[in-house]
């Protein structure tokens, strides 16, 4: 469904109409999938797959600037009860420098906060001509000095979206790309997050989901994979299974992350896996203890310490190894 939302005279003079396609729209897929077909691998695998089919509970929006009925501009937003990632920033080259990214992602910004959106989650290189136009908007650095970039629309939504409440287990679904990152991209707790995912600190998720996702689809990576949700529909922890590669036999890497609100409830996550069997490892830093003593709760045992294994900024962490079988 496309939706008009304004017309904008670009610098040139140039009248450009925004607006915003809901997918999946038949008649929209033939001018969206073309401009954005210079997009890799399994972003290109979600952009096919939201014009065939409803995926699931997920929103994709592509907000398009036109001229004469030609596509010149896009942003996609991907999102879930008011919640999510905004990607796919792209001016047609022989269009640049008009005004039509900024003419675009102030049309956008604004039918976002019109729906009571909550938070977006972008990357973008640190310091960049984009990363201005995201900061005029809205957006700011995660960390310092970083291209992880959010926008919350009150400063309390992260304390409020992760306030403590009933959670249940779930399985992955398309709905939780963006809620996956918000996830990811919190400041406090464990530094060490996702040895599959390569997550360690604040990271942002985009692309990882996707491969996560499709992998889970077509692939045997994961043994199994598991969500945690509150009430209000946030993942607050999650869980997955792969086999360590690194040793012959039946030997297995277990990933558990938890928002700090939510490791009391992280064991029921665990009790849902179906695991292997073999030998079950999982790794924790030495920063908090929660982790820890979630996995002695569900009948890990510490087998051993690997000193100063990974270095954080200027400091080194320890990494405790547990295993059961």
């Amino acid at each position: 469904m496309y939706s008009k939302l304004r017309d904008v005279k670009l610098k040139t003079g140039e009248n450009m109409e925004v607006g915003v396609v809901l997918a999946p729209d038949d008649e929209y897929a033939d001018k969206v999938k073309p401009f954005l077909d210079h997009k890799p691998g399994n972003f290109k695998w979600h952009i096919e797959r939201c014009f065939e089919e409803q995926l699931d509970e997920l929103e994709t929006r592509y907000y398009i600037g036109q001229i004469n009925n030609e596509v010149i501009c896009n942003i996609m937003i991907v999102e879930h009860r008011h919640v999510g990632i905004l990607g796919h920033v792209f001016t047609s080259p022989d269009q640049r420098q008009k005004g039509a990214c900024t003419g675009v992602i102030n049309a956008q910004m604004e039918d976002f906060q019109r729906r009571s959106g909550e938070a977006l989650y972008l990357g973008t290189g640190y310091d960049g001509p984009a990363y201005h136009i995201y900061k005029s908007v809205g957006f700011e650095s995660v960390y310092p000095r970083s291209g992880f970039m959010k926008y919350w629309a009150n400063d309390d939504f992260e304390t409020k979206y992760f306030a403590k409440s009933e959670t249940h287990v779930k399985e992955v679904q398309w709905n939780d790309w963006a809620k996956m990152t918000a996830l990811t991209g919190i400041i406090d707790g464990d530094y060490l997050r996702s040895i599959a995912f390569n997550i360690y600190g604040p990271a942002n998720f985009e692309g990882g989901f996707l491969d996560f996702k499709r992998e889970l689809e077509d692939g045997e990576r994961y043994r199994d994979a598991k969500l945690l949700a509150s009430e209000n529909g946030a993942i607050v922890a999650f869980a997955t299974i792969v086999a360590d590669s690194r040793w012959p036999g039946d030997v297995y890497i277990l990933d558990v992350f938890a928002h700090p609100n939510f490791w009391d409830d992280a064991d029921k996550l665990l009790n849902a896996l179906e695991l292997p069997q073999g030998k079950i490892q999982c790794y924790s830093d030495s920063i908090t203890s929660s982790k820890a003593e979630c996995l002695k709760k569900t009948g890990f045992q510490q087998e051993a310490v690997m000193k100063k294994q990974i270095r954080r900024d200027e400091d080194t962490l320890d990494v405790l190894v547990f295993a059961k079988y």
